[in-house]
């Protein structure tokens, strides 16, 4: 009696685990994703309060910008500062966080809106507004628009 695997058998079990892999993949760079936005969230948190306590400048922006892109304070994303001038023209700083991994599966950006109070996700592609959807719990749609595009607002 010969002991050992048909080709058959060994075919069967490479099907199913290359079916399980596939089913799971999508949820491991989800978590990876979520994982990497606490990155972020540090840092809005960090900016949020700094600019509740002093007035930005376009020097200081730039500055703040430079120091944290060029010294990689962040891993995962680049930072973008600018002022959105409001109606009366009072100016409002905002920051845009953008995924450093321009070949990444899941694109979107991270997008603050009220002087730094309020942080959404903004998706780029079909995986980003399916990630954009499930990390800020919103089943229904996006809640917000951040340039034309549709937004979801993070909620803490």
């Amino acid at each position: 009696m010969k002991k050992g695997f048909s080709l058959i058998e060994l075919m069967v079990c490479v099907i199913i685990i290359t079916v399980l892999t596939g089913l799971a993949m999508p949820y491991y760079f989800n978590a990876v994703q979520t994982t990497r936005n606490t990155e972020a969230v540090i840092w809005w948190n960090q900016v949020k309060r700094m600019a509740s306590r002093q007035n930005m400048t376009a020097e200081r922006a730039a500055r703040y910008e430079r120091r944290v892109n060029e010294e990689g304070k962040l891993k995962y994303f680049t930072l973008k500062l600018f002022c959105r001038i409001k109606p009366g023209n009072e100016p409002c700083w905002e920051g845009e966080l953008h995924v450093k991994n321009p070949s990444q599966h899941i694109q979107y950006f991270l997008a603050t809106q009220n002087n730094f109070m309020t942080l959404t996700c903004v998706p780029t592609n079909g995986a980003g507004e399916s990630f954009c959807q499930g990390w800020t719990g919103r089943d229904e749609g996006p809640d917000t628009e951040i340039e034309g595009r549709p937004a979801y607002t993070v909620h803490f």
